[in-house]
This record gives structure tokens, C-alpha cells and sequence, in this order.
């Protein structure tokens, strides 16, 4: 694996991003079919919100077409918040967007001929710790800090909500399980709660009662988008498909991966990482991670992990956080240094896992992610870029 950022001007928000998410762009006529994202990974949009309350709505695309139809408008400023935007969350099926701030207000932004507007909107007048949508974005989970969680449908319609008792203890994160049967929650002592997707209690696990769990995400991608005949079609009988070894390694990779059953990744307080086959696996895989405030994503394929953070101990001050990238088995596979002296604030993976998005403060930098070997050229051209500042140096260069 082999990850590089853009070497282009960094873009700059007017203020500090805290959160990312990216959407592909599926057309309306396939939106009702189970459809292969490969297909609609090339452009999408890419949501921030930042500290000033605004949600922000940028084209990006991953091909080098001359020719393509691009939107009359590639950005967009969202605003109708009154303080800082903590979540993004994008709904791929649905082609919605969901926004929060830190007052705990909810809209829910739709985009039709070319506008966006505000859809729903929800103020339980609580802080709102995390928000996500159903892997066939039906359902929306609305976890808040005092304890109480909703779910609701696309359309805005209540299915049930609970106050949970966690005495003096608070719901930092929930997350969908891969078939939507469970929802499970983290809480800052250590907890992790699981309920139905009706809100019946199924099981309440301390995994560290010294440590907060902040994040919780499983393996896989985070909408059922493949039909997985189609994709097996796709990959070998697509007359525009290269049939190289390298895509039926990635292909062969995904079916194992789906077989072997998903992996829940839960992140802790101190930045550490454990890796569970299920929310009571008794001898799950702790990655120390040697950073903080540590932020984590699965790429869509489900076979890599991403983590993000501040260096525990920095060493460049140039360089204060990294993404570091392991696999399903917690192997460091990659390390991608961030050259910002602010601390990373919000991640995200896109196009297809072919891009990673990562925000420093009110920086965005995007990188170019290669899951297999990189390139011999790639990376001569990484190293001639170190070796050469100026052009008058080229001749210094030893020639085989």
C-alpha cells in the first residue's frame, strides 16, 4: 500500500474544518437499483463543516477526462446553522446530506435543479454526539450526549428513541452493525451498549472502564451499493475492465474479507485501537497507534484501516499528526505524514478508496492512495521531488 499527497496548493477554509464526508454521485434512474460504485466512484462531493457554522459543497473527481460534463456550480456554501458544524454525513443512497452543530440542530439538505435546500430539521435542544445513517440509508441513529438516542427515517418519521441510564456517564458514538438488525453505542466509561434496531437492550460489555471509547466503526462499505453477482459480472465479463492480476487480487481480496465476516474497530481515549470480530470477542487485537485524538474510518473495501492523528511525540513541528493505515489483522501498512503544524481535525475516505481527504485546522489536503504495490515511477518521482528543488539541479542527477 502506498499513499502520496497532491503535490498542488492547499486549500484553506476561512476557519477550522471539523468534519468531512464524501459522496458519489449516482444518477436519479439508478438510485432504486443495487448499483456497482466503481461505476459512480470518478465524481462526487466532498461536505466540511467548519467552525463559523458553515457547511461547505465541493465537485471533486478522480479521472483526467478533457471532456466531461461537469455541474454549471462545483461549491457550495450551506448556511442556516448558528454555531460550529460538528458532523457531515453524507447519505449515498438518498443523495442527502445531514448536518449538525454544536447546539445540536439538525438539517437534513436535499439538492434538486441545481439547489440545495433544507428538508428536515431537528432541535431536541441537546448536544448531538454522533449521527449515521443505515447501510441502505433508511434509518438515521441520533446519539446525544445526556443518554438519549432516536432513530428515524429518511423521511423524517420517528421509529423509536430511548433514554438510556448511564449515571453520570455520557454516549460518545453509535454505529449501524452490517445487516441494520443492531445499533451499538460507546460511552465515555468504557461501555459499549448494544439495542435492536425495534430498541429492545440486547447486551451491555465494559471493555476498559479506565479509558472512553470515542469512536466505533465496522469493516465494509458504508452503503450497500453492490450487488454481488453484478459485481463478479463487472469484473470479469466488462469488455472496458482491464482483466489484470492486480483487480482479480483486489476482487479475490473483497470476497475473503466478506466471507471472513466484518471487523469492528473501537477507539479509545488514549488512542489506542482494538480490533473485534464482535462487540464481546474476548481476544480482540489492540493496535497502539502512539498518537491522540485519533480519528478512524474503514476504506470501502473493508480491508484497510484508516487513523488519524497528533503524534504522541512530535519530533517535527512542521509534521504534528500522520494517518497511519492497517489492515484487518492491525498491521501498520502505511504511514502518511501531514505537513501542518495544526493538529488533524477530520478525515475521509472517497472516490472508491482512491482518495483520502484530511483536514489540519482550516487546511484540506488530499491524497492519492494506491491499495497495491505503487508504481516503479511513482515512486522515482517521489524521491527525484525530494532530490530536486530547482531546475538547474536536474544535471546533478546520476544516469544509469
Amino acid at each position: 500500500m502506498h499513499a502520496r499527497l497532491e503535490h498542488a496548493p492547499v486549500a484553506r477554509s476561512d476557519s477550522t474544518i471539523h468534519t468531512l464526508s464524501w459522496n458519489g454521485i449516482i444518477p436519479a434512474s439508478e438510485r432504486e437499483k443495487s448499483v456497482a460504485r466503481r461505476r459512480y466512484c470518478h465524481e462526487g462531493w466532498l461536505a466540511t463543516g467548519n467552525a463559523k457554522g458553515v457547511v461547505g459543497a465541493t465537485f471533486t473527481t478522480s479521472h483526467c477526462r478533457k471532456e466531461y460534463k461537469a455541474p454549471p456550480r462545483s461549491n457550495f456554501n450551506l448556511r442556516g446553522h448558528n454555531s460550529e458544524v460538528v458532523l457531515v454525513r453524507w447519505n449515498e443512497p438518498y443523495q442527502k446530506l445531514a448536518t449538525c452543530d454544536g447546539n445540536g440542530v439538525i438539517f437534513v439538505w436535499i439538492k434538486y435543479e441545481g439547489r440545495w435546500s433544507i428538508e428536515l430539521v431537528n432541535d431536541r435542544g441537546s448536544p448531538v454526539s454522533d449521527f449515521n445513517w443505515s447501510h441502505d440509508g433508511r434509518l438515521a441513529l441520533i446519539c446525544y450526549r445526556d443518554g438519549f438516542v432516536l432513530v428515524g427515517s429518511v423521511a423524517g418519521q420517528r421509529y423509536w428513541s430511548s433514554m438510556l441510564n448511564l449515571e453520570e456517564s455520557n454516549i460518545l458514538c453509535g454505529v449501524w452493525t452490517p445487516d441494520n438488525k443492531q445499533v451499538l453505542f460507546g460511552t465515555a466509561d468504557g461501555q459499549v451498549i448494544v439495542m435492536d434496531s425495534h430498541g429492545a437492550m440486547v447486551a451491555q460489555c465494559i471493555l476498559d472502564d479506565d479509558d472512553e471509547i470515542r469512536s466505533l466503526a465496522w469493516s465494509g462499505e458504508k452503503f450497500h451499493m453492490v450487488n454481488t453477482s453484478d459485481s463478479e459480472s463487472e469484473v470479469e465479463e466488462s469488455p472496458s475492465t482491464p482483466k489484470n492480476k492486480g483487480q482479480r487480487r483486489r476482487h479475490s481480496q473483497r470476497q475473503a474479507a466478506m466471507r471472513s465476516g466484518h471487523i469492528l474497530a473501537v477507539g479509545f481515549g488514549s488512542g489506542d485501537v482494538a480490533l473485534m470480530k464482535s462487540y464481546d470477542d474476548m481476544a480482540p487485537v489492540l493496535v497502539r497507534t502512539n498518537m491522540i485524538a485519533t480519528k478512524l474510518e474503514w476504506s470501502s473495501c473493508g480491508l484497510f484501516l484508516a487513523v488519524g492523528g497528533t503524534h504522541r511525540h512530535i519530533t517535527d513541528p512542521d509534521s504534528v499528526s500522520a494517518v497511519k493505515y492497517y489492515d484487518t489483522s492491525g498491521h501498520l501498512r502505511f504511514t502518511l505524514n501531514i505537513p501542518a503544524q495544526r493538529a488533524l481535525t477530520a478525515m475521509t475516505w472517497g472516490h472508491n478508496d482512491k482518495r483520502f481527504f484530511v483536514a489540519s485546522g482550516s487546511s484540506l489536503f488530499v491524497a492519492w492512495v494506491e491499495k497495491e504495490v505503487a508504481p516503479l515511477q511513482l515512486l522515482c518521482m517521489e524521491v527525484v521531488g525530494t532530490m530536486i528543488k530547482e531546475e538547474k539541479q536536474v544535471a546533478r542527477l546520476p544516469l544509469p
